[in-house]
């Protein structure tokens, strides 16, 4: 699969980030999708798409994960294929 990191600034909280991890072009459907800040997984604040067709036989994703950065901080979007 391919994989993309965007972040995007919260409207509804200022010190928030939204932090995308989006999975494409994967083939067959079954993927799991995982964050970390500093070496621990983020569950509280995970939101997931349901695994999208694209109509080329292939499948994508996107995994949110809502965070406050903070000077240091280090983030990994882990993907299982």
């Amino acid at each position: 699969p391919q994989v993309q990191i965007h972040a995007v600034q919260s409207s509804s909280l200022p010190q928030s980030t939204r932090l995308v991890c989006a999975v494409l072009d994967f083939y067959p459907a079954e993927v799991e999708v995982k964050w970390f800040r500093n070496g621990q997984e983020e569950t509280e604040s995970v939101v997931s798409t349901e695994v999208l067709q694209n109509g080329d036989w292939t499948y994508q994703v996107l995994v949110l994960l809502e965070s406050s950065p903070q000077r240091g901080d280090t983030y990994l979007c882990q993907v299982e294929h």
